[in-house]
């Protein structure tokens, strides 16, 4: 009798103990799954607000092995022999400059030209060149223009500018690709894998009217974060730019380029901007960038252009 108690209480023990152990294994488990979708969901909250510190004004970011870039158009103005516009490189978020790459970031900066139909055009284009914020002129050889060894300094704030000459025998005969690819692994671990690029066109624009206009680039709403818009045109005035912030947010560095931050008024459900415009100083074109918001609305190009409006009020002194 004695033995089946001592068998019987031993049997209790071993329950319990197996009890126990499941409870602990439980309890790591669901510890470690609770652990687990915090770290997803704190993962997920950082990539998504953060961003890539890898950026450019006119170059859009792009998938490491992409080959196919999205067009911009630079417009040469009527009678003018060459067209002029610059792309930046930096090492931030380009609508958040707070958030700044902490590795250095080498890349090469190559420039190709191409026919309208994507083919290479090796044609020798009196007056194209680049030149950098040193003063550095670089030439095409070929139909092709690289930049090697270009830094961009981690842990702090580093752009790099790049000034370009277009000739107008260009106009609507050539295209000019460009393309910012990292140089080595670490550089493209600091721009989360990828590489800026952007396919330019050049027409030619008619600025003898005394106005000024407003339009985006883009023919198309897909697949962009953001769309470039342009203000140019001919005469002194004063442009009022106004936009619906549920739908848009503008580009903050275009509001510190041009020293517009403290502009921005409220109208109603509107955000408007004035700028101070005169083209015979040399200043005909504005180009900005505006950003999507998290519930705005993008099912067309129509749709978007109704979210701004240019308004010019030309200056009779």
């Amino acid at each position: 009798m004695k033995k089946q108690s001592d068998l019987k209480r031993k049997g209790f023990f071993t329950f319990v103990t197996v009890l126990a152990l499941l409870s602990v294994i439980c309890g790591v488990a669901a510890s470690a799954a609770y652990i687990h979708l915090n770290m997803v969901k704190r993962v997920v909250s950082t990539q998504g607000a953060g961003g890539t510190p890898f950026s450019s004004n006119y170059l859009l970011l792009v998938p490491r092995e992409a080959s196919v870039y999205a067009v911009k158009t630079i417009n040469c103005p009527e009678g003018a022999s060459t067209a002029e516009f610059e792309i930046n490189v930096c090492n931030y978020v380009q609508n958040d400059p707070s958030r700044i790459s902490e590795k250095d970031i080498t890349y090469t900066l190559t420039f190709t030209q191409l026919n309208n139909d994507g083919t290479a055009n090796t044609e020798s284009f009196a007056g194209l060149k680049v030149k950098d914020k040193n003063g550095t002129v670089y030439s095409f050889a070929n139909g092709v223009c690289s930049i090697a060894n270009q830094l961009l300094t981690g842990g702090a704030k580093s752009v790099n500018t790049y000034y370009i000459t277009v000739p107008k025998q260009m106009v609507d005969n050539a295209e000019l690709r460009a393309v910012a690819e990292p140089s080595d692994s670490s550089s493209y671990s600091a721009a989360n894998g990828s590489k800026l690029g952007r396919l330019f066109a050049f027409s030619e624009y008619n600025a003898s009217s005394t106005t000024w206009t407003g339009s985006f680039l883009e023919t198309t709403s897909e697949n962009y974060d953001a769309f470039n818009y342009v203000i140019r045109g001919q005469g002194k005035g004063t442009v009022t730019l106004s936009w619906d912030p549920s739908q848009l947010e503008i580009s903050r560095i275009f509001l510190e380029n041009y020293s517009l931050t403290d502009r921005i008024t409220s109208v109603g459900s509107k955000n408007s901007l004035t700028i101070d415009v005169d083209s015979s100083a040399g200043q005909n074109r504005y180009d900005i960038q505006f950003y999507k918001t998290e519930n705005g609305v993008y099912t067309d190009m129509g749709t978007i252009n109704g979210y701004v409006t240019v308004d010019f009020t030309e200056s009779l002194s």
